[in-house]
């Protein structure tokens, strides 16, 4: 029996204090008596059992770490509620079992024991409940800060939307002015292309007009010019008439034969040095049938002498931009600067052989010539063509001038090879081009130190290059038997 008391205390033992130690989380004494659960006010910090209202301006939380925290409490309220049921239960059964052999003060111990556990589990489930309440007041706390700050949000976004209708308003504003502004600038722009179109053409007629006045003026001279030259050739063949009928009336009381008046009337410089006269200068020749005498400026010096002169440049004091006619007719002083005349040429060379030399001379005052021994030139029905043969000399190794029947040309009479260009307005002057070729003596006269990289002035190729222009220049022919 001593055995049976002894285990029967042990199972008290047991009973009263168990055989591991729980923790019991129970919930609020008004709670439970009410048997209700928490109100929504009281969810949102009101005041239960004397619990502290919880501040709206708490920090915000972590609204994860909240969660996390209401779970976890929950599930240690689940346990507990769980543990508290077993724990009915097993007091229940062993209440049952041993009703009949447990004594009163036994009992009475038990239910003390059991209120306190009973008050534990409630005192912890208060705490708990506070704890998850000051935890739903942070979490709405914080809530209501996210709202006020997306509000917050909410107004600048459309303040910012107005601001920027504003800005759009105003830059459409500012591009219909732009687009104003550039249509005027447009119309502003053709207008005044307009009036410098105006202007250039009412510029260009000007310039027509002071221009044909001039060519008017320059014409006006030459009409003068020619027709006072044309009377001195006329004082001077009356000079010869009466010279030549001086020499007969002398020839007649002498008794000189009728040869020897015809022995004077040169054909060419060649027959006057023949007579004797050795002396360069100015001399009458008669030219095939003519009656009229033709003056002309003989080189008795050059290369033995007897060369008739049709070409002479040495100051630039003579125009040689002229038209066909003034270089067919001549032009110039015979006794200076002058081109005898592409007629008189033709005619003087349809006499018979004769040879062509061409004098150069450059600004360093070096000299060169180029002779040839064959020169023919047709008549004026075929472009006064030039045809040359038997080249030598001291300007180059080849000849510059084309030698293979090229025609004379002007500004005004374009006979050259060159079939999209105009040779004679390019390198002005007259000559005998070619595609423009290597060589033209009638160029513009350049001085020295403007005479250099100049394509159109007095130039002879393969003497000093396409781009230099000379210094002076003579062009003259003689019979081929001389």
């Amino acid at each position: 029996s001593h055995q049976r008391r002894v285990e029967e205390r042990k199972r008290l033992h047991r009973i009263q204090h168990g055989q591991c130690s729980y923790t019991f989380v129970l919930p609020e004494v008004d709670g439970c008596q009410s048997g209700g659960s928490l109100s929504q006010g009281e969810h949102y910090g009101g005041s239960r059992g004397g619990a502290s209202v919880v501040q709206r301006d708490s920090p915000p939380m972590d609204g994860e770490w909240s969660n996390q925290k209401l779970q976890h409490l929950e599930s240690i309220m689940e346990n507990n509620t769980l543990w508290l049921q077993k724990l009915e239960n097993f007091i229940q059964k062993s209440i049952r079992r041993d009703a009949a052999n447990i004594q009163s003060h036994v009992v009475n111990n038990q239910t003390a024991t059991m209120l306190e556990i009973g008050t534990n589990l409630l005192s912890q489930t208060a705490e708990q409940t506070r704890k998850l309440t000051v935890v739903e007041a942070k979490v709405l706390n914080q809530t209501s800060r996210i709202e006020i700050q997306l509000l917050e949000n909410s107004l600048s976004t459309n303040k910012l939307e107005k601001e920027l209708l504003l800005q759009t308003t105003e830059i459409r504003q500012l591009r219909d002015k732009n687009s104003r502004l550039e249509s005027k600038v447009q119309l502003l722009e053709s207008q005044q292309r307009g009036e410098l179109e105006d202007m250039r053409l009412e510029k260009n007629r000007l310039q027509v007009q002071t221009q044909m006045v001039a060519i008017e003026s320059l014409e006006r001279q030459l009409r003068v010019a020619t027709s006072n030259n044309t009377a001195l050739q006329k004082q001077q063949a009356q000079l010869m008439e009466s010279v030549h009928t001086l020499i007969d009336m002398v020839a007649t009381t002498t008794g000189t034969s009728k040869n020897t008046k015809r022995f004077q009337m040169w054909k060419d410089c060649a027959d006057a040095y023949k007579a004797g006269h050795s002396a360069s200068g100015l001399y009458l020749i008669y030219i095939g049938n003519r009656t009229e005498p033709v003056q002309v400026y003989c080189d008795m010096e050059t290369s033995g002498g007897g060369w008739t002169v049709f070409q002479r440049r040495f100051n630039g004091s003579v125009d040689f931009q002229r038209s066909w006619r003034e270089y067919k007719m001549g032009f110039g002083d015979l006794s200076g600067e002058h081109w005898l005349g592409n007629e008189v040429l033709y005619l003087l060379t349809s006499q018979g052989q004769y040879s062509l030399r061409v004098e150069l001379q450059d600004w360093e005052r070096i000299s060169a010539h180029s002779q040839y021994d064959r020169f023919t030139m047709a008549s004026e029905r075929q472009q006064y063509r030039l045809y040359l043969r038997g080249y030598s000399g001291t300007a180059g190794r080849q000849s510059s001038l084309i030698t293979h029947g090229a025609g004379f040309s002007t500004r005004d009479h374009d006979n050259d090879n060159c079939d999209h260009c105009k040779c004679a307005l390019m390198l002005t002057g007259g000559w005998w081009f070619d595609a423009c070729g290597f060589s033209n003596l009638n160029g513009i006269y350049y001085t020295v130190g403007h005479n250099i990289r100049k394509l159109n002035g007095i130039k002879w190729h393969h003497f000093r290059g396409p781009s230099y222009s000379l210094r002076s220049t003579s062009m003259m022919v003689r019979p081929y038997d001389f």
